[in-house]
This record gives C-alpha cells, sequence and structure tokens, in this order.
C-alpha cells in the first residue's frame, strides 16, 4: 500500500509491505507514480540493472530510488515494475518500464531527489514501512 503525504514544498509517501524487498519495490513504484500520472500504462519494454551497498537499511533505499531517478533524468525511462533482491549490505535490482512518450503518459510532479528528511524504516506486527520525502 502506498498512502502519500503533504509536506511544505516537498512530496512524501509512506509504504507498507509483507517483506523489505516489497517496500523497496513499492517505494520505487510510488516515487513514478508522482511523476508519471498514469503509470499503470506504462509497459515493460526496457530494463536496467543496478547495485546498491549499504550496512544502513535508510541509505539503502535512498541510494535505490536516487539511481532510479538519475537513470530516469539520463535515459527518460519511466519504470514501474521492480525485481529486488537484498542479501547482507547489497541490494540487486532489474527495473522495467519504457521511453517516456508525450502522446502515452501525462507527467506529474517533477522530482529532484529523495530526501533524508523524515526517512524512515521500520516492522511492526510482520510488516514492513517506510516514510520517504521526495525534494520537488
Amino acid at each position: 500500500m502506498i498512502e502519500f503525504i503533504e509536506h511544505t514544498a516537498d512530496i512524501g509517501i509512506k509504504v507498507s509491505a509483507r517483506s523489505i524487498e516489497e517496500l523497496f519495490k513499492l517505494s520505487a513504484y510510488g516515487m513514478f507514480k508522482i511523476i508519471c500520472e498514469n503509470i499503470e500504462d506504462v509497459e515493460n519494454k526496457e530494463v536496467i540493472e543496478g547495485k546498491v551497498v549499504s550496512e544502513d537499511m535508510n541509505e539503502m533505499l535512498y541510494l535505490f530510488l536516487e539511481n532510479l531517478l538519475v537513470e530516469f533524468d539520463k535515459s527518460a525511462i519511466i519504470f514501474k515494475d521492480f525485481e529486488v533482491n537484498i542479501k547482507d549490505n547489497t541490494l540487486n535490482y532489474r527495473a522495467y518500464g519504457e521511453y517516456y512518450n508525450a502522446k502515452k503518459h501525462r507527467i506529474g510532479i517533477g522530482i529532484k531527489s529523495p530526501t533524508y528528511h523524515r526517512m524512515k524504516i521500520w516492522s511492526e506486527n510482520g510488516n514492513f514501512y517506510a516514510i520517504v520525502i521526495f525534494d520537488i
């Protein structure tokens, strides 16, 4: 589940998931839902792979989202689906999507970067939660 959070001059999401990997996938999906209003219309035509190494889960999530955002800025691929594998201090991922097409995709809010402000990951009653604020 993704819940959008209002924040002065920024926008945020609160995410809940059954696993840490699902939490990362939903956080990325939530970020791209802010960027592309009709993300459900994005097709999985392109794929990128990446890796993030960190001992801190907040930093790992930040770097994961930042990598995806940099790739979007560089190549204009809107990502929709994600494969995430976290083992020890390493996150390996694949992101699927398609190149931005003005005739097909409705651009929402431009995101400059995820932030560490209020970023938090926690588990409770077997579920995982995250709060992520984005600089817009």
